[in-house]
């Protein structure tokens, strides 16, 4: 799921309506605890494995990209994973896994810019809150917002659709 900063100007009434409705954030930040590895994909063999523990919500492995930096984040809360966001440099893909089915997810928000004469790319991503245990959205970025090799992209997560409540300080990556 995507919400780009590129809006129709009909559309902005849809979308300030629809954040004046967006529910308020779920999670108390002081119950919250992170925990994110980064890695220079182009450091790896073949694929740099990233620590397993016992939270995590799947296998995560990156594969080699020259020029790339990875990164993994577990959100939990009382010691539950409840959120986790992988960026893979290599095709840059982007996981956001909900791991509490409660009704609530997390957003990512990721900005980056294509060139000297355009505006900045700023979209936010997020898993689809169903009935499921794990709740996954990968997406390809390559293909859908095509993401130079080698820019730079900035990650921060949300609690809030509106962006306004954000659980992370800003990450640095790399396509």
């Amino acid at each position: 799921m995507r919400i780009k900063s590129a809006v129709l100007p009909l559309g902005i009434a849809a979308v300030c309506t629809a954040l004046a409705v967006t529910p308020a954030a779920a999670y108390n930040d002081a119950d919250l605890t992170q925990h994110t590895w980064t890695r220079d994909t182009g450091q790896c063999l073949n694929t740099c494995v990233v620590e397993s523990w016992e939270y995590d919500l799947d296998g995560t492995f990156f594969q080699r990209d020259i020029g790339g930096k990875a990164l993994k984040m577990h959100i939990r809360e009382h010691g539950k994973t409840i959120a986790q966001v992988e960026f893979h440099p290599y095709d840059e893909v982007l996981h956001v896994y909900d791991g509490a089915n409660d009704g609530d997810t997390v957003y990512v928000r990721l900005k980056w810019d294509e060139g000297p004469f355009t505006d900045p790319v700023d979209a936010t991503y997020w898993a689809p809150g169903t009935s499921a245990v794990i709740d996954h959205n990968s997406v390809q970025l390559a293909p859908d917002d095509d993401i130079d090799e080698g820019t730079e992209v900035q990650l921060r997560v949300y609690d809030d659709k509106a962006l306004t409540d954000p659980i992370t300080g800003w990450y640095e990556v790399r396509a």
